[in-house]
């Protein structure tokens, strides 16, 4: 009689660049991975996972993942490759990268990544110690959060604000720029909870999104006003007499500065600037101070577009005025990581970067491909990893020119042939 094959299961975290990181439960027979799904038992995640995450166990065995090294064969973005020992491929790279160096510097080799599929610590900083003690060329790595995060820290500091969970005790949420139904789908849980003990929901976002569907009122900014409309907010606030001046006094900086700059934002213009009638705009101010604990969601979403850092920054001070950091469930979420620090440092060796050395921002790789940024030395040696640029940054026809130059030695680590490694 044959002995039904044995079945293991693992526990584990969604590896993807994504803060939820979904607990996940990973069911192993005979050494493969044959299903996955949600660890129900987990408090925060609950066991639900994103249509990504679902058949990650199909992904992890699809037919066309590169599982050995392959050399291009044909001209570039013909897909034509031929395999080759890893031997001959660390071989190539070490001869390639060597006469690079000899003749342009190691400043000419520059890797590009970002968090890829390795989860929060290797995600980021993963080769970040081999380039800079190579000498490469500094990628500076700005894809997503970096104005939010960076914002975040001057206004309000290194802390991650209100914990998820405490948005349960809350009476009046805002969910600003953020999909959360769609994208932040774990903490929708506890705004629902709050939503059934009375708590209004108000979300702030230029489209119908589904979340704003769900919404007791729906805030509809024009794209790219919502610097505008903050300011108008805080006008609103000062004006009405509903800024918590106790608060303000004993825990923040700054305030005749702001609400100078503020008066400077009229009904009648922050109306025309943002589509959002004035009236609506007074009565939000009014709501959000007096209806406690009041708190905001807010999305990376915000930092897409000119001035997206200071937009946040203004944001940032709407709880303070209001006071609503005095109450549980009161004030501003924009990330949870800031309640787990890591050292990133200790993995990614900044003291290995030797003074002088270049930085070039991810967000302006087909410039410095092309010539338009008249690198000295050129970039003649890429690394790509943890990341698809030609999907995923901007300028796109500017990288694919500069993909293409036959004189760049360009590499490729990647689970698939992407329209970056083809």
């Amino acid at each position: 009689m044959n002995e039904q094959p044995q079945r293991k299961t693992f526990f584990g975290g969604c590896p993807h660049d994504c803060p939820d990181t979904c607990a996940m439960i990973y069911e192993v027979e005979d050494g493969k991975l044959v299903e996955v799904r949600g660890n129900k038992e987990h408090p925060m995640t609950r066991g639900t996972l994103c249509v990504k995450l679902k058949d990650y166990h199909d992904h992890h065995y699809n037919p066309d993942r590169v599982l050995h090294p392959l050399r291009r064969v044909g001209p570039k973005g013909s897909r034509q490759f031929a395999r080759i020992s890893w031997d001959e491929a660390i071989a190539e790279i070490t001869a390639r990268w060597t006469d690079i160096i000899a003749k342009y510097g190691s400043q000419a080799i520059m890797p590009y990544s970002y968090l890829g599929n390795e989860g929060l610590v290797q995600g980021l900083t993963a080769g970040d110690a081999f380039f800079n003690k190579l000498g490469s060329t500094v990628n500076e790595k700005t894809f997503c959060a970096s104005g939010s995060s960076t914002a975040w820290l001057l206004t309000v500091g290194p802390t991650g604000g209100v914990d998820p969970e405490s948005f349960v005790h809350s009476k009046y949420i805002v969910i600003w720029a953020c999909n959360s139904i769609s994208t932040n789908l774990h903490h929708w849980p506890f705004v629902l909870e709050a939503q059934k003990k009375g708590a209004k929901l108000v979300v702030i976002d230029s489209y119908r999104s589904r979340t704003a569907k769900h919404a007791d009122w729906h805030i509809m900014p024009k794209p790219g006003t919502d610097g505008a409309l903050a300011m108008g907010i805080i006008a609103a606030l000062i004006r009405g007499g509903h800024v918590d001046q106790d608060w303000v006094e004993k825990h923040t900086v700054g305030f005749p500065e702001l609400a100078a700059r503020a008066a400077e934002f009229t009904p009648d213009y922050v109306e025309q600037v943002t589509g959002v009638p004035a009236e609506d705009v007074a009565r939000f101010a009014r709501e959000f101070a007096t209806i406690q604990p009041s708190v905001i969601r807010m999305g990376v979403a915000l930092e897409r577009h000119a001035g997206g850092g200071q937009t946040i920054r203004a944001v940032c001070a709407i709880p303070a005025l209001a006071g609503s950091w005095r109450h549980v469930g009161g004030g501003l979420l924009q990330m949870p990581l800031w309640e787990f620090p890591v050292a990133w440092a200790r993995v990614s060796r900044p003291d290995f970067i030797r003074p002088g050395t270049r930085v070039v921002n991810n967000l302006q790789l087909g410039r410095a491909l092309t010539g338009a940024m008249q690198l000295d030395p050129p970039i003649m040696g890429l690394y790509i990893y943890n990341t698809n640029p030609v999907s995923q940054a901007p300028e796109t026809n500017m990288i694919v020119q500069g993909l293409k130059r036959e004189d760049l030695f360009f590499v490729t680590a990647e689970h698939f042939v992407t329209d970056t490694a083809a």
